[in-house]
């Protein structure tokens, strides 16, 4: 049986880059982060070439290492930060978290998050690959690990038309260096994560995301989110995913808060 066209990578890599400047250049939006009119290429991404060049993870937030368990930066600590230290025990493994949700990196999240900038997905999976690579740095993960995005409130994508982490989950379904998605979690109904305090957060989620029934749970399980707060999201997932047969769970975060 004949492949239908919208599920071969090799034509949706070589329309996608295409599409994306002929819609920049019908309705231009610019470069999301210093507005400037955007190339050919640039528009595949949503952000400029010179702007991209100042989103790498890394450098100076990485200057004291970084917390062994939640991923962030550490300031003055050594292994693990103050909050993980004296916090309760996580059931995810380790977590890296790239950038803070301040100042350029919380104005490009927000147009993509809040403003429908479908195209800075490309850029934003792009990211949740380098974290990839960052956890392969530290931890030994195997080849059979699989792509779990965190699951959206119930009827989201039906109410608003999109999911800016299903999103995310169908552009690595494409690109996702041969590492398969699973959607096996789903999210039963629960008050909005940012409408609470931290304290409200932590207790939030509990129970109310649970493995989707004959789905199978991956042994290895990479969740990506776009925001670690309290990390309670991420840990309902992992306590989710082990109690379904999952052994070790990581997870990537666009920005921390």
């Amino acid at each position: 049986m004949k492949t239908p066209l919208w599920t071969d990578l090799s034509l949706y890599q070589k329309t996608a880059p295409l599409l994306a400047a002929l819609w920049e250049g019908l309705f231009p939006a610019g470069c999301a982060l210093c507005g400037n009119l955007l190339s050919f290429t640039d528009a595949f991404y949503g952000i400029c070439g010179p702007c991209r060049k100042t989103l790498v993870p890394g450098g100076t937030f990485d200057e004291y290492g970084r917390c062994s368990v939640c991923g962030q930066p550490l300031i003055s600590e050594t292994g693990t930060c103050l909050s993980c230290r004296n916090g309760p025990v996580r059931s995810f493994d380790r977590v890296v978290s790239l950038f803070p949700y301040a100042g350029k990196y919380q104005k490009i999240l927000k147009a993509y998050k809040f403003g429908a900038r479908l195209t800075l997905g490309n850029f934003f999976a792009d990211l949740v690959r380098q974290g990839f690579d960052m956890l392969c740095n530290s931890a030994d993960i195997p080849v059979s690990a699989v792509w779990v995005p965190v699951p959206p409130r119930p009827r989201k994508i039906k109410k608003t038309g999109w999911d800016q982490i299903d999103h995310l989950a169908l552009l690595l379904e494409k690109y996702g260096r041969d590492i398969p998605v699973n959607r096996c979690l789903k999210r039963r109904p629960s008050e909005s994560q940012k409408k609470l305090d931290r304290e409200q957060r932590r207790v939030n989620l509990r129970g109310r995301i649970v493995p989707v029934a004959g789905k199978p749970v991956p042994k290895t399980a990479l969740v990506f989110d776009d925001v670690y707060t309290t990390g309670s999201t991420m840990d309902a997932c992992a306590g989710a995913l082990k109690s379904g047969g999952a052994e070790k769970v990581y997870g990537i975060c666009l920005c921390y808060d």
